[in-house]
């Protein structure tokens, strides 16, 4: 027997490469050098990092302050995430009001705090027989964190440069043959192809998969309800989920790791509607990440029924804000939602009703509220009209946009202009399997969202980066100097001038809604000519570079613009697609079973001051030029006349040829109102 006095030799350091472990047999976890917290492991030949259990606070201007689990931590550093801390949420806004210069990384923070506090300070509360789950609570969280990943570049404004850039290679495709050759000739592809529409929530979902990946972690459509597949060096996918510490001895942690059909259900509750290829095998049908006794989830990051999601709740009230420095709180609806059944208000477009007959029914497990909650849902709908009115819309906002759209433009049919893409960098980011064939060493802008190395790239900074370029490419392209007068203008705030807008129910309505924007343009050009002498003289009469020059109008001077605003449900009243409880029904509803549910419906009749129309339309016309702002306000004047006097003898007509007589009486008094309306433009128009 060993005497008692003797001393045991001291263990090896942790930093001695003999303490490292090698893997065992079956591919089980064995520890190797670090803190006992952090330090890698080896799983199935790849060092992974478990997940700390470490929960954090942060604190929020509109919810107050914003929990983060262990799992939504590493979620949150990754580059896709924190790509979001470098795009304005208002785009070009600031230019309006300074103050609105906060990032979509914030409001994706509070859109996850809405999300956890509907379920758990609201339905759960009410209807634990629902079984939601710490899982479904953590998916939601997670949804609503990355629910904006697909936006590009000043956000919307991306959006418009990728629709402007389809347009202009429609149209012109000599252009695109002539920048494909060239493209082809230098890297031996062809430049792929733009959609008709991009859709954000799409490349949301494909960040999604680039965000596992750089994780090391990825789907597996092959097992569904197993941990998400190790494919790299990362975070250990058995200790990434949902994590509880007991709080009895020995305190212990356990974690339930996240399945692929967890993260399935995450990017379902992002796009709103079943998953098509590529982000699943093959174009699905129904949802695939929760069960149908659960489908009121994928009401509140993205609401197919009515549009009254959480993602809402934080960008009316956050938006509002930072402009008008009022707080428009809807804590009211979030306390007060409950679960459901309700029938389907939009059985036409629904993915799972537009098969069924009209005899069957289509009910849904949705997400409801107490009727007496009825104002402030339509002050809900009312608050996204004003805020793309005075706020996303507004005039300055917009002339900044369409400066920026030119130069993203002017810049993207430049060859020297391309960005890398990274794909052959063995130091950047890994990124997921279904780009193993992507073979692009470079892209212009106008492609950047079709490669998540080259798409983290791109935030609003974009505009120093093409100013670098157009520096460092002057020398070696001549052409580039329209470029860099756009940018110079951007510097300079010298932003597009809106010179005249109009409602469209004034002018011609539908008709002219549905005109292309050349066809209005063409219009208000032709009218410049009829009256170009009295015109151009009024025009070179206030102009102040010299008698010598002359004013030289062209239709790329002129930008149409048609604003769109509506209550989220463009003609109809949004309040009717929502589905309210009475009173009564409240009674049993914590403990009834789901398939016992109240039935829910819309509201027979509005007991509230309505709008008159529930969309408004307006054309606006924007100068590129402001030495021809003058001449273009002119004009676009003048065109408005005539189409109100067109309005007019349309109106007049039709009365003629009503033959009764008692109608006649009551269509002269009509006509006499029209009458006068047309004579108080007759005066207002503009005699040069």
């Amino acid at each position: 027997m060993a005497d008692k006095n003797d001393q045991q030799a001291p263990p090896p350091l942790l930093s001695s490469p003999s303490n490292r472990q090698q893997q065992g047999v079956g591919g089980e976890i064995l520890h190797l050098r670090g803190t006992p917290r952090s330090r890698p492991r080896r799983r199935r030949g790849f060092d992974v990092i478990p997940v700390k259990y470490e929960t954090r606070k942060c604190a929020d201007e509109v919810h107050g302050e914003v929990t983060i689990p262990p799992a939504v931590q590493v979620v949150l550093d990754s580059p896709a995430v924190q790509r979001l801390a470098n795009l304005k949420q208002l785009g070009l806004a600031y230019n309006t009001y300074p103050s609105c210069s906060h990032s979509r990384k914030s409001h994706s923070l509070g859109v996850m705090e809405c999300a956890s506090n509907i379920i758990t300070k609201s339905i759960i509360g009410k209807q634990q027989q629902l079984n939601v789950t710490e899982m479904d609570i953590l998916c939601l969280r997670i949804a609503g964190l990355c629910h904006d990943l697909g936006h590009g570049p000043f956000s919307h404004t991306y959006e418009a440069f990728l629709q402007a850039s389809y347009k202009q290679e429609k149209e012109h495709p000599e252009l695109y043959a002539e920048r494909n050759e060239k493209f082809k000739e230098e890297f031996g592809v062809d430049l792929p192809p733009l959609p008709e529409k991009y859709e954000h929530e799409k490349t949301s979902l494909m960040m999604v998969d680039d965000l596992l990946a750089t994780n090391g972690l990825e789907l597996d459509w092959n097992a569904l309800d197993q941990p998400l597949k190790q494919v790299a060096d990362g975070v250990d996918s058995e200790s990434f989920g949902v994590m509880q510490k007991n709080k009895n001895p020995p305190y212990e942690t356990t974690v339930d790791p996240f399945t692929s059909r967890d993260w399935i259900f995450i990017k379902e509750c992002i796009y709103g509607k079943p998953l098509v290829y590529p982000d699943a095998p093959e174009t699905q049908t129904s949802f695939v990440g929760r069960s149908k006794d659960k489908e009121f989830l994928y009401d509140i990051i993205n609401n197919r029924h009515s549009g009254l999601d959480v993602d809402k709740y934080d960008y009316y009230g956050r938006d509002g804000m930072a402009a008008h420095g009022r707080k428009d709180s809807y804590n009211v609806l979030l306390r007060t939602a409950v679960v459901a059944r309700g029938m389907c208000p939009n059985r036409d477009t629904c993915f799972e009703c537009k098969h069924k007959s009209q005899d069957e029914e289509c009910l849904h497990q949705m997400i409801c509220y107490p009727v007496k909650h009825t104002s402030e849902v339509m002050s809900f709908f009312e608050q996204r009209i004003n805020n793309h009115d005075k706020i996303y819309t507004h005039k300055k906002t917009k002339a900044s946009e369409l400066l920026a759209v030119d130069i993203l433009l002017e810049s993207d049919r430049h060859f020297s202009m391309m960005l890398s893409t990274q794909h052959d960098d063995p130091d950047a980011f890994p990124t997921h399997s279904r780009f193993a064939d992507f073979e692009y060493p470079k892209l212009p802008l106008s492609r950047a969202w079709m490669y998540p190395r080259l798409f983290l790239r791109c935030d609003d900074s974009i505009i120093g980066v093409i100013e670098d370029k157009a520096l460092e490419r002057s020398s070696d392209d001549k052409n580039l100097g329209s470029l860099k007068r756009l940018l110079r203008a951007f510097r300079q705030h010298s932003f597009y001038k809106c010179v005249g807008e109009v409602e469209i129910d004034e002018i011609g309505g539908d008709v002219l809604w549905d005109s292309e924007e050349d066809d209005i343009k063409s219009e208000v050009m032709t009218i410049l000519l009829e009256k170009e002498d009295n015109l151009i003289a009024k025009a070179n009469a206030t102009y102040e570079s010299g008698a010598d020059e002359q004013i030289v109008l062209d239709a790329n001077d002129i930008i149409v613009d048609k604003r769109e605003l509506h209550y989220g449900r463009k003609e109809k009243n949004p309040a009717l697609q929502v589905c309210f409880l009475e009173k009564k029904d409240f009674e049993d509803i914590e403990v009834l079973p789901i398939e016992e549910l109240p039935l829910a419906g819309p509201l027979q009749k509005l007991s509230l001051t309505l709008p008159q129309h529930f969309i408004k339309r307006t054309i606006r016309l924007f100068s590129r030029n402001r030495e021809k702002n003058e001449l273009l306000s002119h004009a676009f004047q003048n065109w408005k006349i005539t189409k109100e006097e067109g309005c007019y003898s349309a109106v007049k007509m039709c009365f003629e040829e009503v033959g009764d007589e008692n109608e006649s009486q009551s269509n002269s008094a009509l006509l006499t109102q029209e009458s006068a309306s047309y004579s108080a433009a007759k005066r207002r128009k503009l005699e040069f």
